[in-house]
């Protein structure tokens, strides 16, 4: 292991020279992430002197935007590249040397060296967009979409370097840039050559995977951009006298008031350091309320420690973690330097560069320390370990120094403190095994996650969520040593700096179910150095310890060294306070009133006041991770108290295991007009009151599980459940571990989804299976044919009661080299039902993997079938297909849903495209999704072809994230769309290459970054419209009349009905479906030969004729019929209804009467059918006043009678 120090004169960390600020020369070479001018003017020389160390070339970061771009953006800061490296000249071509392929954004930063005085003309030329500043002048600017082309730009320069900064952008379709010049003198271009640039030297390159972002439009300091300066609530005081630089790794108190700070000595994340630096102890008095940089008198107390990373004073005691130990400094002979050591507990220590003892925390009988793995320059964690039982929390027993394990999966736990309910919380920084960084909750026996070879000694342990995710790139990136507050209105939360993303962020956290979980809030920044430690003074104030170093394990701009303190001056703010979680939604408290500007936002648009996206990290033994499964959430619901300060919100969507970021976008005032200093949060839900998650119900993805030895996340092959599968098990140890519940203990049936394809060999495949770390027989799992399909597998297996651990494991002896996409448990293998199809209609997919199964993928991307039923897109651009083919005519009806303005589409009428997505393109028509674009090129536009109806199309369709349904009515020719139920395009084909007569039906994914999710598509067969008709002839005083009557009995179809009878034609629109129409026609005579009606209806571009025959009539005058009424009762209360007993009666002898009885009552009238007795009817009487009201009857006769009538008087009162 490398010796400990032994305490040379003070040097610059890693053999970089530490610059003052009255040098003004602090990180000239390095342009801050997203900056379009560097800091010094191009024409100004560069002493050599006031350059750090230089070695020749330039230093190339590139950042993964994951979506389109058309020209320069300014990036967010705080962000990590995903690529930082040396590159020897600004000539590249390939994608491997930028790092990507497409979507990605480039900084070039370094000097470039002017051999003479003079004018130099520089030649940039990029496919895509470019720009070069010298200075802080831009001299090319080749911005925009575009292929390779070349711009020229002119400058002035003195002989000497000169700070150099270019900017790149790739969409897509290949990558070029290069950076030539025509110096003084000079007669053509050259590529400028390496020995004319240089960059800093032995610098931190930290890299870090998954998206990266630009500022946007909207985007401001502390509402979608890390805040800027110090919150209003503090003043901010310079603690450093002149020529104290102090990289602060540890602080703490004496029982005088004095501030003890540790100083880290040399420390790098790049790996050991010659000569290094050693670290060492000052006192510093006059910290402590009103003061200044003046007044504060730094003295050194001790020197050659070992890195220490936490300091404690204990009476005349201090302790410090040194890399290999605690060690105990005390003053016997009273000097004030402390020169007598003595060594309390000693652990396992490797000799790697990244091994810390993290720490310093002490109750009346134990220190508490936290232990970092071993890591390989870059990041990777050592394996094997070079030491064991690292990344743990440790307890060391004050009195005998024994140490004892708490906690472990840890990786570099920069800092720990005792938090709500004196409970212990440790921050974690991200890496392998880390997607990002996060707080966690230590208690005896739990794991974190990291894994290490060997094992650790809670490696076998379930795996324990995060208290706090604290999200890369977004509001940290090196978190450091969190802090309680104790006092205030934040009190109970707690402060965490951040070396590298910089200022000061707080944590609330409230238990869930039995667990801490909370939000994350940027609170502070403004400050010199990126923070290391944080502690709390004697005086109330926030003490800030800074650090960092070259490269990029620093907050850009600032110094590599600070101390300061933020004290509270009563001054007020507006902040959100807590951020709680509740069944369905959360509730945000203020520390104001809103506004009632800010109240009528919320009331108006609620999805607009605050929005809501979620994500979720899965981790691997890469360095880092993506964000997987995001989506943008709709707030359905916001209400505010009554006081204005709580705002409860219901949010559609939330799913446990996320991290939930909500942003409420200025202006968002209080009532005094301020504006919310902070417009963010960042929840870790992993828990959600209400929600029954798919692991509960017996479903596990296999990309949730824990992925062993070189398994891996891919979404590559379409078809699978939830996010992605696993792959990569490909050789021994590779396999993945799930964690199951079992209701009782028993057999039970375990299904397994996966896919074999046939590489490197077709047919049956083995992998071992391990229980609860119990091997039974392997697995044998049968060939699909190909990587595209899936399917079950079951098998009864022994569980235990409670939770259970099932390994699927490529050991020795098995064939592997198959791809695992769910585990079940029970009789039914999948999560989802089937919805049932409206009536006449197919489902195509229905929710159901088995009906999913139906479906292939042309092209590029994937789609996965998630936990809500619904397909959900990935990548492009490709073509999911349904295998059975169309013919004729059809109504295909699905529901579709964006989560932001992203591209998709449903394509019919195409031939069968194989694994060629382009063939719908060309030869089918595709009905757009698209929230903007060209007119024919939106939502509900035939793309290219015909635009929809914008007025119909805004009266129809429902905001993102909402979902909308499609009804495509292929007809012949024609396709009408309509959009949740109202017609937005009407469209005739009239191009022979494409043959709507027959064809296959798909939905797309248009590309990287875009995301739609498609759900209950179904089909439903189009022949003749359903109408039916009857005709009858009555008479009505001795004259015939014709009644047609016509029914729609189409279940989503209106049509016009058209009736032709001998007495003539009348036309009735729009009778909608299950509606009927009766049509009367006068003969204008009493006798009406036989004959036929004929009804033509009209829809959905379909027609159909039918006919409806009747009999002759003849209504002449007959018999004479007797007609008695009887009121029962004949008075009533005014609105209430009486009865009418009607009796028609012939001559003795004489046919019974038949026909029709029709009585009237002042507007009302009321008819009925004599039958056998007398007819019955109720007749209403409201609207009458009182008095004796006349009520007639007629009968109107038939064949046999004529017609006659009677009256009775009525009395209402």
């Amino acid at each position: 292991m490398p010796a400990r120090p032994s305490g040379p004169a003070r040097r610059s960390l890693a053999g970089l020279v530490t610059l003052t600020l009255a040098s003004g020369t602090v990180a000239l070479a390095t342009a801050p992430a997203g900056a379009v001018e560097p800091a010094s003017p191009a024409a100004t020389q560069l002493r050599t002197a006031d350059l750090p160390p230089q070695e020749p070339g330039v230093t190339l970061r590139t950042y993964d935007l994951r979506q389109g771009i058309d020209e320069l953006c300014r990036l967010k800061d705080g962000q990590t590249p995903n690529v930082d490296k040396l590159m020897p000249t600004i000539d590249w071509t390939e994608a491997s040397q930028f790092g990507l392929e497409d979507h990605f954004l480039t900084h070039v930063v370094g000097n470039v060296h002017a051999p003479e005085d003079g004018e130099y003309t520089f030649r940039l030329t990029s496919d895509d967009g470019s720009r070069l500043s010298i200075g802080d002048e831009v001299v090319v600017d080749n911005d925009g979409l575009h292929g390779e082309e070349s711009v020229d730009g002119t400058v002035t320069l003195t002989a000497g370097a000169h700070p150099l900064f270019v900017e790149f952008f790739e969409d897509a379709y290949g990558q070029v840039l290069r950076l030539e010049w025509m110096p003084p003198g000079a007669s053509e271009f050259t590529v400028v050559p390496q020995e004319a640039l240089s960059t800093e030297a032995g610098v931190v390159r930290v890299t870090a995977p998954g998206t990266k972002y630009c500022e946007g439009a909207e985007d401001t300091a502390g509402d979608g951009l890390p805040l800027d300066a110090v919150h209003p609530g503090y003043d901010l005081t310079d603690l450093r006298p002149e020529g104290f630089e102090p990289m602060v790794s540890g602080m703490d108190w004496t029982a005088d008031g004095d501030l003890v700070v540790a100083t880290s000595g040399s420390v790098s994340p790049g790996g050991w350091v010659e000569d290094p630096e050693p670290g060492e102890l000052f006192v510093l008095d006059q910290v402590t309320g009103e003061t200044s940089a003046e007044e504060v008198t730094a003295t050194k107390i001790a020197t050659d420690l070992f890195n220490p990373m936490g300091v404690a004073v204990i009476d005349d005691s201090i302790f410090v973690t040194e890399r290999d130990a605690l060690t105990e400094l005390t003053d016997p002979d009273g000097d004030g330097f402390y020169d007598q050591r003595s060594t309390v507990a000693e652990w396992p220590f490797g000799g790697n560069f990244h091994e810390f003892a993290f720490g310093l925390l002490h109750d009346e009988d134990h220190f508490y320390v936290n232990l970092s793995v071993a890591i390989n320059n870059g990041g990777a964690t050592t394996d094997p370990q070079l030491a064991e039982n690292r990344g743990t929390s440790i307890t060391v027993d004050r009195e005998t120094g024994e140490i004892d394990y708490v906690a472990g999966g840890l990786r570099t736990p920069n800092g720990m403190t005792f938090g709500p309910e004196n409970e212990l919380f440790v921050m974690d920084n991200q890496g392998a095994w880390l997607p990002s960084s996060k707080l966690v909750h230590v208690e005896q026996d739990r794991f974190f996650n990291h894994y290490t070879n060997p094992d650790g000694p809670f490696d076998d342990q379930p795996v324990t969520q995060p208290a706090l995710w604290i999200p890369q790139n977004e509001i940290g990136n090196s978190p450091s040593e969190p802090v309680q507050l104790s006092e205030g209105q934040f009190a109970g939360q707690l402060l965490f700096g951040d070396v590298t993303y910089g200022g000061l962020q707080r944590g609330f956290l409230e238990k869930v179910d039995g667990e801490f979980q909370g939000a994350v809030f940027r609170h502070t920044a403004g400050l010199e150095a990126g923070v290391n430690r944080t502690v709390i003074g004697p005086d109330g104030a926030v003490y800030v310890g800074g650090i960092g170093e070259a490269g990029n394990w620093s907050e850009p701009n600032k110094l590599r060294y600070g101390l300061q303190k933020l004290t509270p001056n009563g001054q007020e703010s507006f902040d959100m306070l807590e951020m709680r979680v509740q069944e369905g939604g959360f509730e945000i408290e203020y520390n104001q009133p809103l506004s009632d500007e800010t109240v009528a936002k919320i009331a108006d648009d609620a999805g607009q006041a605050y929005r809501v996206d979620q994500w979720r990290y899965v981790p691997t033994q890469q360095y880092g991770g993506p964000k997987i499964d995001e989506e943008v959430l709709h707030v359905s619901d916001a209400t505010v108290s009554e006081d204005r300060t709580t705002v409860s919100l219901a949010v559609d969507g939330l799913k446990p295991g996320r991290v939930v970021h909500l942003r409420s976008p200025r202006p968002f005032s209080d009532a005094e007009g301020r504006e919310l200093w902070n417009t963010e949060a960042w929840y870790t839900l992993n828990s959600l009151p209400g929600y029954v998650a798919p692991a509960d119900r017996g479903y596990y993805e296999a990309e949730e599980s824990v992925l062993l030895g070189s398994a891996g996340l891919d979404s590559e092959h379409s078809g699978y459940s939830g996010s992605g599968f696993v792959d990569g098990i490909q050789s021994p140890g590779a396999g993945v571990s799930f964690t199951v519940e079992a209701d009782a203990a028993g057999t039970q049936p375990v299904n397994l989804r996966y896919a074999n394809g046939p590489n490197p060999f077709e047919g049956d495949k083995s992998i071992s299976v391990l229980v609860n770390g119990t091997e039974v027989d392997p697995w044998v799992l049968p060939s699909t044919g190909d990587w595209k399909t899936w399917d079950f597998v079951t098998r009864d297996l022994d569980l235990r009661e409670g939770a259970n651990t099932i390994t699927l494991r490529f050991d020795e002896g098995d064939d592997g080299n198959v791809n695992l996409d769910v585990l079940s448990i029970g009789e039914s293998p999948d999560l989802c039902t089937a919805t049932e199809p409206d009536a006449g209609y197919t489902a195509l997919f229905d929710g159901t993997l088995a009906t999913f199964d139906d479906w292939r993928l042309a092209g590029a991307g994937s789609f996965g079938r998630q936990d809500d039923c619904t397909l959900k897109t990935q990548g492009g651009m490709g073509l999911l297909w349904h295998t059975d083919e169309l013919e004729g005519s059809y109504s295909l009806q699905l529901d579709w849903k964006l989560v932001k303005d992203d591209n998709g589409g449903v394509f019919v009428g195409f031939p069968d495209p194989g694994n060629d997505p382009w063939v719908a393109v060309d030869q089918g028509y595709e009905i757009q999704i698209d929230a903007s674009d060209e007119a024919d090129r939106t939502t509900g536009a035939i793309y290219t072809f015909q635009g929809a109806d914008p007025e119909a199309v805004e009266e129809a369709l429902n905001p993102v994230p909402e979902w909308n349904s499609y009804d495509i009515r292929v007809v012949g020719d024609t396709i009408r769309i309509f959009l949740n139920g109202v017609l937005v395009n009407d469209f005739v084909s009239t191009d022979p290459a494409r043959d709507l007569s027959r064809g296959f039906l798909g939905i797309q994914n248009h590309g990287g970054g875009e995301t739609v999710s498609y759900r209950d598509i179904q089909v439903k067969p189009l022949g003749d419209l359903a109408v039916t008709a009857t005709a009858e002839v009555r008479c009505e005083a001795e004259s015939a009349v014709l009644d047609v009557h016509a029914s729609n009995t189409e279940t989503d179809v209106a049509v016009d009905l058209t009736i032709d009878t001998p007495l003539g034609s009348r036309t009735v629109e729009g009778v909608e479906p299950g509606a009927s129409v009766t049509e009367s026609f006068a003969a204008d005579a009493a006798e009406l030969a036989a004959g036929t009606v004929q009804v033509t209806a009209g829809g959905d571009k379909r027609t159909l004729v039918v006919e409806a025959s009747y009999d002759a009539a003849d209504c002449t005058v007959g018999l004479p019929a007797e007609v008695r009424a009887k009121l029962a009762p004949p008075k009533v209360k005014a609105g209430k209804d009486t009865k009418v007993m009607v009796w028609v009666s012939g001559a003795e002898g004489d046919p019974v009467p038949t026909g029709t009885v029709r009585v009237t009552l002042g507007d009302e009238v009321v008819t009925t059918e004599l039958g056998e007795g007398p007819a019955k009817v109720k007749v209403p009487t409201s609207g009458l006043t009182d008095g004796v009201h006349t009520v007639t009857v007629e009968y109107l006769g038939d064949s046999v009678y004529g017609a006659t009538s009677t009256t009775a008087d009525l009395t209402v009162r």
